[in-house]
């Protein structure tokens, strides 16, 4: 449907020059204006680029631009969305676009219409703390969130998950009390506490963020009034990522379109990874049906990766059944084949990595920056982060905590910087209250003029408290503690040669483990941030054993868990950080090196993949795995690496472990294969050899009886 305000020029002279830097198929979608278009745009083929150049065709034409509508997932991406084109068409009609995601949407809608949603005018937007609130609050009430030690029985993050994903799918309070929907106690537990958590937000007159787009969702449905309203408000649909909507989203977009159906989607189905949290791939599998009139526009020119990275992608994907038809056209030439690296177990995998990564920054002259490591679940990371540490390899990690920035190992690394770097004053005062020793600001003040007054270090003050006027008798006592405990483990040291024993001694003494559980509250997540503690504490271990000296350099390995992260000047330019990421928050990211570790069975993929549970969903599960191994493929520039073990420490026993299915099912000669196991006998091999001639050099040299 043509609107009568536009001009009938298919673009002017000024588009036209503008528009041939863009390939046939991008061109085709910049310029299909009306009805519904679904552009299929593969990993690298340019789609935020169609998005922007069509938006500055729209306005050319003489499109209102607070008639156009443009969503994305995340707010980073509509905000450089925003950029580019303030660019191309001027700051004024930047600003005038109703560009965001679905929730700024939905937030606009609310908060110019707020009545048609039942709310007041100055209705708050909660966020996922005061979900929690909400929550917890509404299981207290029901007597199921806390046994007699206060021990949390369940996870907040779960449950909140549930009652999110049933909303978006429109399932009411009432609705999820059915039996029939519960596969497990945590629904039950969902299902008891979902409605009394609705009442709790119309009581505050406040929504959350599903309502944002629920809500508009059903007044859409059910209120003509506002459905006309804002059909004539906003008569141009595009979407970024269409293939991550789930059934809410559609149900918006499909009220807001109407009879114009002026809905431009972008999307991947081959990169559709969020089902797990309600995304909806039939969305965009089923586009044509939803819409028979749509024009389906296939971008097929990968302009990221080189030749043997989209080879490597397009056999993969291919396996998979519920797909457009579709492949990656390579722009680039040459390139590195994929290599699949072969390891004898997770250490040697963590190694060979860790190795890898130092040359190619060091002999090969790439930046941290350029280099990523991916893996499925976050708990891989733990072997990469100590091995580049070892390295002293600056790294961050991708949309979380960096496995050794968690409080509690913090805190232990205070203990051992302690004993080691006794002069280390910032992990004195760090280690002096954990626990809480009623040392406070006013006391480390008084320890701190003294240590300046004397030209000591502030443990030096510490072990001297009695001496310092003014403390108060718990600091005193405090201190006294303290200073024992130091010295106690100072003493240990001396007799075992081993700091990390003496550091074990200091955190039983102090009961360390019930301080922290007392802090965080008990089950398994203290469990796990027990174990954490144990594995970094083995770290360190490992490097005592490792060194040849009976005092190892451990202000040098220390260092690298500096406690003060960025040790840059606020002037400075950023260090360069190699990433590591799960594969599911690299997806719209690229890098020159990437590193897939951990490709085998019941890692990638997931073992629930073959669970007898998930019997009846296993073919879609492996889909959407092959599609998330697809993702972390296509994240690749110049080099890819995919890493293995053959065995690995599961539970305290060493098992085999088999390659991945999706390795497998890659015709011969698409990798290169690599084995570890040869690399390092062939490094012992070329070792002994120069030793061997070495030897017979310095024999050669030594004259012999009689010369």
């Amino acid at each position: 449907m043509m609107l009568a305000a536009r001009s009938a020029s298919p673009y002017n002279p000024a588009a036209r020059m503008d528009l041939r830097t863009l390939n046939p198929d991008q061109r085709r979608a910049v310029l299909q204006i009306d009805g519904p278009v679904l552009v299929l745009a593969g990993a690298g083929s340019g789609k935020t680029r169609v998005i922007t150049h069509r938006i500055a065709y729209m306005l050319e034409q003489g499109i209102p631009a607070d008639t156009i509508v443009a969503l994305s997932f995340t707010n980073k991406a509509a905000d450089e969305m925003r950029e580019r084109l303030e660019k191309m068409v001027g700051k004024q009609a930047a600003e005038e676009l109703v560009l965001g995601t679905f929730h700024s949407l939905g937030a606009r809608m609310m908060r110019e219409r707020y009545a048609d949603f039942e709310l007041p005018p100055r209705f708050s937007i909660l966020d996922q703390g005061d979900v929690y609130g909400l929550t917890r609050s509404a299981l207290r009430d029901a007597g199921i969130y806390g046994g007699r030690d206060g021990e949390r029985r369940y996870d907040l993050g779960a449950i909140t998950q549930r009652i999110s994903l049933w909303k978006n799918e429109f399932i009411t309070p009432e609705q999820a009390l059915d039996p029939a929907r519960h596969e497990s106690e945590y629904d039950e537990v969902a299902a008891m506490v979902y409605g009394p958590y609705e009442d709790r937000l119309k009581a505050l007159g406040a929504v959350d963020f599903d309502d944002l787009v629920c809500r508009i969702a059903t007044v859409l449905r059910d209120d003509p009034d506002a459905l006309a309203y804002w059909r004539n408000r906003f008569h141009y649909l595009m979407v970024d990522e269409y293939q991550d909507t789930n059934q809410s989203q559609f149900e918006v977009l499909s009220h807001l379109a109407g009879t114009r159906e002026n809905l431009f989607v972008v999307g991947d189905d081959d990169q559709a990874i969020y089902g797990w949290r309600g995304a909806k791939v039939t969305n965009i599998l089923g586009f044509d049906l939803y819409f028979p009139e749509a024009q389906v526009i296939k971008l097929e020119q990968n302009y990221r990766s080189c030749p043997p990275v989209t080879t490597c992608a397009n056999h993969l994907i291919v396996r998979n059944q519920k797909r457009h038809d579709k492949v990656l056209r390579p722009q680039r030439i040459g390139g590195e084949p994929v290599r699949e690296v072969v390891a004898a177990d997770g250490a040697g995998e963590a190694r060979w990595v860790g190795r890898k990564i130092r040359n190619l920054i060091t002999e090969e002259r790439i930046s941290p920056r350029d280099i990523a490591v991916l893996y499925r679940s976050s708990k891989q990371a733990r072997a990469i982060e100590e091995t580049l540490q070892e390295h002293g390899i600056e790294y961050q990690i991708l949309g979380g905590q960096t496995f050794y920035d968690q409080k509690q190992l913090k805190d232990v690394l205070a203990y051992m910087r302690v004993l080691v770097t006794p002069r280390d004053d910032q992990a004195v005062r760090r280690a002096l209250n954990v626990p809480s020793r009623g040392v406070g600001a006013k006391t480390i003040g008084k320890l701190v003029e003294y240590a300046n007054a004397y030209g000591i270090s502030l443990l030096d003050a510490v072990h001297r408290s009695e001496d310092i006027p003014g403390l108060q008798p718990r600091a005193r006592r405090g201190l006294r503690d303290f200073s024992g405990l130091v010295r106690r483990a100072q003493g240990r040291r001396r007799v075992t040669h081993s700091a990390v024993a003496a550091v074990r001694e200091m955190l039983e003494a102090v009961q360390f483990r019930k301080h922290m559980t007392k802090e965080t509250g008990a089950g398994k997540a203290a469990n796990q941030r027990w174990a954490n503690i144990e594995f970094l504490l083995r770290s360190l271990e490992r490097f005592e054993n490792r060194s040849q000296s009976a005092s190892p350099r451990w202000s040098d390995f220390l260092n690298r868990f500096d406690l003060k992260r960025d040790k840059q000047d606020d002037n400075d330019e950023p260090v360069p950080k190699v990433t590591l990421a799960t594969l599911h928050s690299s997806k719209g990211l690229e890098w020159p090196m990437v590193f897939i570790i951990g490709c085998e069975e019941g890692v990638m993929p997931h073992k629930r993949v073959d669970s007898p549970r998930m019997s009846d969903a296993i073919a879609g599960d492996e889909e959407e795995e092959r599609r998330l191994f697809y993702v972390g493929i296509t994240r690749a520039r110049d080099r890819l690496f995919l890493t293995r073990a053959r065995t690995r420490i599961e539970r305290g026993r060493q098992l085999e472990r088999r390659s991945s299915r999706f390795l497998r099912e890659l015709p011969e000669g698409t990798c290169t294969l690599y084995d570890v196991g040869q690399e390092e006998a062939i490094s012992g091999e070329r070792i002994q050899s120069l030793a061997d001639a070495f030897l017979a050099k310095l024999a050669a040299q030594i004259p012999t009886p009689g010369q």
